[in-house]
Order: structure tokens, then sequence, then C-alpha cells
């Protein structure tokens, strides 16, 4: 008889969200092995598998009973042991029973602290079904979802009603119940009848079983199965999909037995926008569109679940419902091209974009004058960019939210105000920047495509966080209502990618003063809510550089102003990260922590460094003198990189510095008791500081064990 045999579990459901199933697996996976490394049972692999009616785990080669444990437990110390007339203490008495063994048993141990009673205890081996009947509940407990729900007496939890438990270990059922099942041998399976069940001799025969029922059950397999029907259906239509987006994966999730349905709609619904066709196509109705050599062709592949039975049944079915949602949407689309964009904008003051905050068309004023806020902060720097048609994206990037398309496809705000615009005869930067307003839409997706664009966009992202922050609807933890955290992002991408000299706090703050009468704001309250945002959007900075490699002691040494010049920050971050492989760099920064730390202490004893900076004909020492000349040259060459935007360049011309800062402390009392002399040198000192604090600040930098220099 084999020492190892397979097991498998099946949770059998009602049908759960696609979006839940792949979650569910790998917790089940995770939470399965754990649960048998624990118990010390030993197995040779595991794998989860699934569909949206069941999710189940196998794992082969688990051995008919978990290993023995030998451990030793210390107890209370060894004085305790026996009493004066020489009977064993109740200390000691309860201690062993505790431990399973008898006082006879029981050592002692020498430790640091003394002499202690010593239990040696085996714990023996358990078999595999008392095992899995015990652990295989609480993992299935433990699983979690976005949403659960009670649905029996006992009010246990799960995503979905549980139906059906299948568990089996060899050929011998793992009894256990929970939330009413009880578990057994059979699985659900699809029929011309219906749902039946299928009794499993072994666990050895589920993938085989179910698939003989019309059920993949390893989504591996049916995603190959899938792709390569749809590469059929999609070469029948004449054409190729469009796989953008998640509707693939949601399909593997969505089905047991995927067979694609090939349809047709009429040419007349070609000429809606791309975007609103899609939306149908895809997010309502969870077809697939069929791409011709001019983009959408007038068919479709929709995925059944179940035998390719009946098929022109179907797609009449799918063709019928697909032309009344298509009908719809042209009619929206007619009534909302009667007005202009202009017009739709009036209507915003109905809208409530936040209690305190007012309307949605407070918003679009306070985002229209932020953006020319920007604009002529911009220009000031010869920043190239046309203002008109930036505050003309600004004040009308929200009037497609009150238009009957987008309150039908809210996800199509922005793409049908680009549409809108275009049927209005406005300028085509225009026309783009509104279909662009919401970019970027994730962490990786695009920005808007031009400056103008970018800088309204910009506006509405800062305004968002500028507000929020003011009422007091700062994300916590999970809670983020208003996206700020991926405003916040959005943001940072903006100005970093489109490289805009732009500081980001005085626009918060710009932000804020159209607030200041309606939140009657003190300018302390203001102030204070500036740098709430600044610390927030740092933070996502910091995020976004670590994802790019950059080391956290490095972006702490660029934070200072870092968000009044962005584009700047980064430059000096990457200068930092690349001059620190230079041997000499760790030393310098340990320098310049020194220096700064000898400045701070004199400033708190009254003797802050003269704001005249040192003058040589004031200094003695050779030390001293040689390294005032140093930085009087080292200070031309760095001026000249940074104007040039070679902040890399200008950190190696400091590097250079390193002799003369060795000689300097090696033979110069920088706390002369002269006062006048004390006074140049702390000035020297603070010249240098100040020097490499235009890059960055290196007392931040930790060496290379992570220890502070």
């Amino acid at each position: 008889m084999s020492s190892v045999k397979d097991f498998v579990l099946e949770i059998g459901t009602e049908p759960l969200p696609a979006r839940f199933v792949a979650p569910a697996l790998e917790q089940l996976l995770d939470k399965t092995r754990a649960a048998l490394d624990e118990a010390r049972l030993g197995y040779a692999g595991a794998r989860s598998l699934g569909t949206f009616r069941r999710l189940a785990v196998c794992v082969c080669g688990v051995e008919q009973k978990s290993s023995a444990l030998a451990r030793e437990v210390q107890g209370p110390p060894a004085r305790l042991l026996k009493d004066a007339s020489g009977r064993f203490t109740p200390q000691a008495e309860g201690f062993a029973r505790k431990q399973g063994v008898s006082p006879e048993e029981l050592e002692t141990v020498a430790t640091a602290k003394g002499e202690f009673l010593l239990a040696r205890v085996c714990v023996p081996g358990e078999s595999a079904l008392k095992i899995l009947a015990r652990v295989m509940p609480q993992v299935i407990a433990s699983l979690e979802f976005p949403k659960s729900l009670e649905w029996e007496a006992t009010r246990f939890r799960f995503g979905r009603p549980i139906r059906t438990l299948t568990a089996i270990y060899g050929k011998a059922v793992v009894p256990f119940t929970l939330a009413g099942v009880r578990s057994g041998k059979t699985v659900p399976v699809l029929s011309a009848g219906g749902r039946r069940p299928v009794t499993l001799a072994s666990g050895l025969e589920y993938c085989d079983k179910l698939r003989d029922h019309l059920v993949y059950a390893d989504p591996e397999e049916r995603r190959q199965v899938l792709v390569k029907r749809l590469e059929a259906a999609a070469k029948q239509a004449g054409g190729r999909l469009d796989l953008e987006g998640g509707l693939l994966e949601e399909t593997v999730f969505m089905t047991e037995h995927p067979v694609p349905v090939v349809g047709h709609f009429q040419d007349r619904f070609l000429r809606l926008p791309a975007p609103l066709l899609k939306m149908v196509l895809k997010k309502q109705l969870k077809f697939f569109p069929v791409l011709g050599a001019r983009g959408l062709a007038p068919f479709f592949v929709g995925v059944r679940d179940g035998a390719s039975e009946n098929q022109a049944q179907v797609r009449e079915g799918y063709e019928r419902v697909l032309t009344a949602r298509l009908s719809d949407a042209a009619f929206f689309l007619e009534r909302d091209q009667k007005t202009k964009l202009e017009s739709k904008r009036l209507l915003l003051g109905r809208v409530t974009y936040q209690n305190r905050l007012g309307s949605l068309e407070d918003k679009s004023v306070r985002v229209t004058f932020l953006a020319e806020w920007m604009c002529s902060q911009l220009r000031r720097l010869d920043f190239p960019l046309n203002e008109t048609s930036t505050s003309d994206i600004a004040a009308l990037a929200y009037a497609d939210l009150v238009c009957e398309t987008v309150k039908e496809f809210p996800e199509l705000q922005g793409l049908m105000g680009g549409h809108y615009a275009r049927h209005d005869g406005l300028d085509e930067r225009v026309a783009l920047g509104l279909e662009e307003f919401y970019f970027p839409l994730t962490a990786r997706s695009p920005i808007p495509t031009t400056l103008e664009g970018a800088v309204a966009s910009l506006a509405g992202k800062l305004d968002s966080l500028a507000g929020n922050f003011a009422v007091g609807n700062a994300p916590t933890g999970s809670a983020d209502p208003f996206a700020l955290r991926r405003q916040a992002a959005g943001a940072l991408r903006i100005v970093l990618e489109k490289q805009m000299p732009l500081d980001m706090e005085a626009a918060v703050n710009a932000a804020l003063t159209q607030l200041r009468q309606r939140l009657e704001l003190s300018p302390e309250a203001q102030g204070k809510v500036v740098a709430q945002v600044r610390d927030f959007i740092w933070g996502r900075a910091q995020t976004l550089f670590e994802e790019q490699g950059y080391r956290s002691d490095e972006i702490r040494s660029v934070r200072e102003g870092g968000l009044r010049h962005l584009p700047n920050a980064f430059l000096r971050l990457a200068a930092v990260h690349a001059v620190r492989r230079d041997p000499e760099f760790e030393h310098l920064a340990a320098v310049f922590k020194r220096a700064a730390n000898i400045l701070k202490q004199a400033a708190q004893k009254g003797e802050p460094a003269p704001a005249s900076g040192p003058e040589r004909a004031s200094l003695r020492e050779a030390a001293e003198l040689e390294l005032f000349d140093a930085i009087e040259r080292v200070d031309g060459q760095v001026a000249e990189h940074l104007a040039a935007g070679r902040y890399e360049e200008g950190l190696r011309e400091v590097v250079t510095l390193k002799p003369k800062l060795d000689a300097f402390f090696e033979k110069v009392m920088v706390m002369a008791e002269d006062a006048s002399l004390r006074r140049q040198r702390l000035a020297l000192l603070s010249r240098l500081v100040l020097l490499i604090e235009r890059m960055a600040d290196l007392s931040e930098i930790q060496g290379g064990s992570g220890l502070d220099i």
C-alpha cells in the first residue's frame, strides 16, 4: 500500500463575481500549504483550480500521518520540584500534568537565570484524515472576499453561499460540516437537464471527470481553450478581436466551458463614437469587438457557458439585446448633440461636488482660475503654452458630466467631452485636452498628450487635493472616496513627464485661496492645509521614486523644496544616486553632517554663522585658507553646472573638496577662543553647507551598512 495519497477539496458555491475568483484561489492555495506545514503533514505539491462556481485545491503525495515532534518545555524554577518532605510540589505536578508527562520524568536545566524544570515532550504523529478534517474548515473560513454574505443559521460568511463541499483523501471522504453543508465525494456538473452531482471515486479523477462533463477546472487550460476558440471565431467574422482591457481574464473566470458565438449588428451603429460602442460591447454585455482593416467591424463575439447547442437561438438573443442597447446609446448621443458643450456647463450648478466645496460649477470656476494662474507662472519661465486653449479645457472639463451618455456610462467621462467638442467645431487641442482630462487613469497609463491638456488636468487634480484636505477628507487607511492618492500620483507624473518648472506647493496655496471665503480659512489654517497636502504629495513621490530603484535616504536628501521644482528635484535625486558610488562620497556626507551639526550647536548657543559669509583676510591657518580658495573655485563651477541642469557634475565637483576638508578638520579648531575668528570659521562651514544643499541634504544619507554616517 502506498504511503502517500492525493487530496482534493472543492467548495461549490452559487456564482461568484469573476473578480473574486483568482484572489480566492491564490488564498486557498497559500492557506492550505500553510495549514499542512503547521500540522507537520508532508506532501509533494499543491495547486489551486476553480471557476466562478467552484474553488478547489489539489494536493498530491500527502503523507498518511504527520511527523512526530519532540520538544523541550521549560517550566518553573528547579527549587520547586520537591518540598522539604521530598514530595513533588503542586507547581511541579501542575507543570508535568499540563505537558502530559509524569513528575518523575521532569529534569532540570541550567540557564543564565538559574536552574529550571524541563519537560521533554513527544507529540506523536496524527492521521492525515484527522488533520484534514480539522484544518480545512478553518482554511475555508479564513478566505477573504471584497464582499461576503450570510445565508444560513450559523451566520457563516463567504463570498457567495456554499452549496456543496467535496473533500477526498485517497478514496476516503474527509468528514466535516461547514455552513450547514456536509462534505462528500460528489461534485456538481452541468448537464442537459440542469446541474447534477457526479461521484468521484478518488481525488485523482477530479480534473478528468469534470472535463468529461464540460467543466475546465484548470484556469490556465480554460484560458488556452478560450483564446483558441476566440481566434477561430474572429477568423470566421473576417477580422481580429479587440482584446484590450481585462475582458479576456474576466471571461476566463465567468465561464466553465467557454463557447464563442459570432454575432452581427447594423452598420448604422458604427457611426457611434468608438469608445461608446466598445463600452456597450465590452462593459455592458461582455462581448468582444471585432476589428477590421479600418477599425471596428459590425461583428462581435459573445461567449456562452456550456454545450455548443442551439447556437442560432443564442446568437439571435445576443443580437437582439445588443441592438436594444446600441439604440439607447444612439438616442442619448443624439439628445446630447442637440446642445453645445458650453451650454451644458450652465447645468453644473445643479450637481453637488461635495457639500462644503459646492457644486460642479463652483469646482469648474476654481479649476479654470487655477489653470490660468499656472499659465501665468509658466509664462514667466518662457514655457510654451497656448493659454486660451488651456483655459477653455479647464472651463469645459466637467460639462460632459451632465450629458445623458455619461450618466448612462460614467466610465466615458472626458472621452465624451472630447467627442462633443469636436462635434461643436472646437479646436482639436481643446477636444483632445477634454478627452484626456482625467489622464493618467492608472499608474502606468499615458498622461495628457498636449501641454495645454496637461496643465488643465493638473489644475483639476490639485483643486481636488486642496479642497478635500481643507474639509477633512484626507485618505485614511483603505478609504479614499475621492481617489486622492491616484490624483496625487497623476499630478506628479504630469509635472515630471512634461518637465514643468512649476511650484506645486504655491499652486496648492493658490487653489486654497479660492476656497478661503467659502470655508472661512484663516491664514494659519490655510498654511496648515498647504503643509498637509505637500506632505501627502511628497509621500506619493517617494513611492514613485522607490519604484524606480532610488533609496529612501536618497529621496529624503532632496525633499527640501522638492515640490517647488520637481523636475530639478528628480535630477538632484539621480545625481545623488549616481555619485554615491564614488568611494569619496560617503566621507563627504559624513563631513557635511559634521559641519551641519557644528553650525546647529553654535546657533543654539546664540552664535549663528554670519550671513555675509567668510572673509579670506580674517582667516589665519593655511588649511582654512586652502579650503576657502577651493570652495571659491568649486562654487563657480557648481553654479555653471546647475544652471545647465548638470546636477551630477555639480555634485562631483563638491566631492573634489575632500582633501581640503580632511586637512581643515584635522588642523583647525572651529570653535576657537577668539570670537572674531570663530565667526569666520563658522561662516566658512556655512558656505560649504549652503553650497552642498543646493543639490542635496547629505545629512540624510546613510552609510553602506544602512546606519547613519
